[in-house]
C-alpha cells in the first residue's frame, strides 16, 4: 500500500534526481536579489538573512550535533554546521536527497563530521535527547501530524537543547498538502518547549506571490527544462499560488527544550 509518505518520498526523488532547476535558481534570485544563497541551492525561499539568524539562535558549538530535519539537498544545513563549527546530521524521506547532502560534505571538506540518514519528522533516526539543536527550512509542512512531528523533536533533543525552523501557519487548509495547523505554538508547548521567538519572516506574501508570478511567466522553460507537459507545469504553479491564499503568514520560529540550564 502506498502512503502519503511514500509518494511525497517519490516525488522528492524525481525533484533530486536531477539537477537544480536553472529556472527556479534564476525566479528566486530575481525575487529575493542579495539575500538569495544561491550557492547553496536551497530548495526554498531562505534567505541569508534568516540562515545568519539559524546560525546565532542554534547556539552549538564544536562538538554539538545539529540536526537537518527535512534536509533536501542540503546546502543550509551544511552552511550553518560549517560556521558554527557542529557535527552535522542531515534527515530525510528520500535517498536520492541524502546523497546529495553526502557528497556536498565532502566537496565543502565536512564529510568527516557530517552524516546523513533516511528518517522523517515522526521518526527520527537518534537516540533519545541526543542532539544538541535541531534545524529545518520550510519543510514541516510536509508532515501529516503536526503535534506528533514536534514530540519526536522534543525527544531528540537534550534538555536546554534549540529548535530553530521555518515554516508556514495556515487559515485553511491547502489543496494537495498534507493537514496544517494555524498556529504552531500549542503544540510547542504540549511536547515540553518553550518557544522564545515566533516571528513572522519579512516580505514572505511578496516574494511568494512574485515567485509564482514569474514561474507562470516562464512556463515552456520550466517544462522543456524538465521534460513535462507545459499544462502540467502550469497546473502545478497554479496550485501553488492558490496555496498563499491559505496562508496566515511564515514564521521563524525559536524554541528550547525545557530542563536545561
Amino acid at each position: 500500500m502506498t502512503t502519503d509518505e511514500d509518494a511525497w518520498a517519490a516525488g522528492f526523488d524525481d525533484e533530486f534526481g536531477t539537477p537544480p532547476s536553472v529556472v527556479m535558481a534564476r525566479v528566486w534570485q530575481t525575487v529575493l536579489g542579495e539575500e538569495y544563497p544561491a550557492e547553496l541551492a536551497p530548495y526554498s525561499w531562505i534567505t541569508r538573512t534568516e540562515l545568519a539568524d539559524i546560525v546565532r539562535e542554534v547556539k552549538v558549538a564544536a562538538g554539538a550535533l545539529l540536526v537537518d530535519v527535512g534536509s533536501g539537498r542540503g546546502g543550509p544545513g551544511l552552511w550553518v554546521a560549517a560556521q558554527t563549527g557542529a557535527d552535522h546530521l542531515a534527515v530525510d524521506i528520500t535517498e536520492v536527497g541524502l546523497e546529495e547532502v553526502r557528497q556536498t560534505a565532502g566537496r565543502l571538506g565536512l564529510g568527516d563530521r557530517s552524516r546523513a540518514a533516511v528518517g522523517s519528522f515522526e521518526q527520527m533516526p537518534l537516540e533519545d535527547a541526543s542532539a544538541d539543536a535541531v534545524m529545518s527550512i520550510d519543510a514541516l509542512l510536509f508532515t501529516p501530524d503536526k503535534a506528533a512531528a514536534v514530540r519526536e523533536l522534543a525527544r531528540v533533543l537534550r534538555p536546554g537543547g534549540r529548535l530553530v525552523l521555518t515554516t508556514w501557519d495556515y487559515s485553511g487548509q491547502p489543496v494537495g498538502r498534507p493537514p496544517q495547523v494555524a498556529d504552531h505554538r500549542p503544540f510547542l508547548t504540549a511536547a515540553g518547549f518553550d518557544v522564545m521567538r515566533y516571528e513572522e519572516t519579512i516580505e514572505w506574501e511578496r516574494r511568494q506571490r512574485e515567485t509564482c508570478r514569474l514561474l507562470l511567466e516562464s512556463v515552456d522553460e520550466l517544462a522543456a527544462e524538465e521534460g513535462d507537459d507545459p499544462a502540467e507545469v502550469r497546473a502545478s504553479i497554479l496550485e501553488m499560488a492558490a496555496t498563499i491564499e491559505t496562508i496566515l503568514r511564515r514564521v521563524l520560529v525559536v524554541a528550547q527544550r525545557a530542563g536545561g540550564e
